[in-house]
């Protein structure tokens, strides 16, 4: 079967503007989907640009329109957020062009380079051995760390590329409870039980007031910091962090909600990889205080709110109802 030509598969606007602006002169060789863009549309591009040796792999990202309970970054701001962490050397992909706006491709249009490396996630399902797993962990912490030393302005989502939070850009942390009832007022395909949202609800409740200790904290959180966003690869013998993937969440608060994310399965996960995690933040001089895994877990408890009531797939919402559970066994 012939394979059709590479063009065929981006529209006429977005083919001009990749090979006019964002790669003038580039030879376009393929373009393939990528899986996991619950949110926004990926592929693969296999180019050789003007005067280059060989062919190089990029990544296109067209973001779709949003209106969820979670404010997502705008192209834009997600470009300034690659450049304030690889400024301070996050370990990030190299933004080769983007369309902001929409107005040469007429949707907001990010291409970035490939980056090679492995998914931790798969790392972590290979069972690796205990100093292995400890390895890991210490990277994915050391990072965090990094990640958690940028300041920004005050707390909140990003209202522009300038990275100043908006003043009422998401929901406050002490509104726990009431965030947690907007999710389940808005659910409507029935996934939760009756118990599943009492405990939810309890939860909420019950833990919401241990948020005020983190409440003006104005650090750059990712706030998709776990596995599936994170690239590893080994150097010298040693695992180090390849890449930490997609900020479309990305905002300013407390490291803590990446912590929670991380930590959010890590009953699936080897538990020498957890206690590297913690060594690898607290030796970056990441802070935790004497609670912090009490404030993680209920800093998390926004993201399951949403998950829980919006699930991206039944295997998903399937281990974040267990990990809910979970949290509310180890607090009765």
């Amino acid at each position: 079967m012939t394979r059709p030509a590479p063009v065929g598969l981006l529209d006429p606007a977005t083919h001009a503007w990749l090979l006019r602006h964002a790669l003038p002169g580039a030879r376009l060789y393929e373009v393939d989907p990528l899986p996991g863009g619950f949110t926004n549309d990926m592929a693969l591009l296999i180019a050789r640009p003007a005067g280059a040796p060989g062919a190089e792999r990029y990544v296109l990202r067209r973001y779709r329109p949003h209106s969820g309970r979670i404010p997502r970054n705008t192209c834009a701001v997600e470009v300034a957020v690659l450049g304030r962490a690889a400024a301070r050397a996050v370990p990030v992909t190299a933004v080769v062009a983007a369309d902001p706006h929409g107005r040469a491709t007429g949707r907001p249009t990010l291409l970035y380079r490939f980056m090679d490396g492995i998914p931790l996630s798969q790392v972590l399902a290979d069972g690796p051995a205990s100093g292995a797993a400890r390895d890991l962990g210490r990277a994915v912490g050391a990072v965090l760390t990094r990640i958690g030393r940028i300041r920004l302005p005050r707390p909140g989502a990003f209202a522009g590329p300038s990275l100043v939070p908006a003043p009422d850009g998401m929901p406050p942390l002490g509104d726990l409870p009431g965030f947690v009832d907007r999710c389940l007022s808005a659910a409507t395909d029935g996934s939760l039980n009756d118990t599943d949202t009492s405990v939810l609800r309890a939860l909420a409740r019950r833990e919401g007031r241990t948020l005020a200790a983190v409440a003006d904290e104005r650090s750059l959180v990712h706030c998709d910091f776990n596995p599936k966003n994170l690239l590893v690869e080994r150097h010298a013998g040693r695992w180090e962090v390849a890449a930490v993937l997609d900020w479309e969440l990305a905002f300013s608060g407390s490291p803590l909600f990446d912590v929670g994310n991380m930590l959010r399965f890590a009953d699936e996960y080897p538990p020498a990889f957890t206690t590297g995690f913690v060594e690898g933040f607290r030796a970056g001089s990441g802070r935790l205080p004497g609670d912090w895994l009490r404030i993680s877990r209920t800093l998390d408890l926004f993201a399951l709110a949403d998950i829980l009531t919006a699930p991206p797939d039944p295997a998903y919402f399937a281990r974040t109802r267990t990990a809910l559970h979970r949290a509310a066994a180890d607090r009765y």
